[in-house]
C-alpha cells in the first residue's frame, strides 16, 4: 500500500520546536529546548511562557503570520529565534 498522503513528506525539513510567549512585551520566541532555558532573559524580563510544540519548516504551516526561513537559520546557529507577531496577547479589557 502506499505511503499515507496526508503525512510528511519524506525529504521533509521540519523539526520539532517549541512556541514561548513573552507576555510582558508581545514577543514570540522559538527553540528546540522544552524549557526554553536557553531563551534570553534580558528580552523578556516577565519569563517566557510555553504556548505549543510546533513543527517548524519550510513546508509547515506556522501559526502565525510569518516565514519561517530566519526562524530555522537562527535555530539552527543559537538554538532559538525570538521575534514580534501580530498575534493578539492579553485581553482586551
Amino acid at each position: 500500500m502506499p505511503d499515507d498522503p496526508t503525512g510528511p513528506a519524506i525529504d521533509d525539513d521540519a523539526i520539532e520546536v517549541h512556541l514561548f510567549l513573552c507576555l510582558d512585551k508581545g514577543h514570540y520566541a522559538v527553540t528546540t529546548d522544552l524549557a526554553g532555558t536557553n531563551l534570553p532573559t534580558a528580552s523578556c524580563l516577565s519569563g517566557w511562557k510555553h504556548i505549543n510544540t510546533i513543527a517548524l519548516g519550510a513546508r509547515e504551516a506556522l501559526p502565525f503570520p510569518a516565514s519561517p526561513e530566519p526562524a530555522i537559520r537562527a535555530i539552527r546557529e543559537t538554538g532559538f529565534y525570538v521575534f514580534d507577531s501580530p498575534l493578539p496577547h492579553g485581553t482586551s479589557q
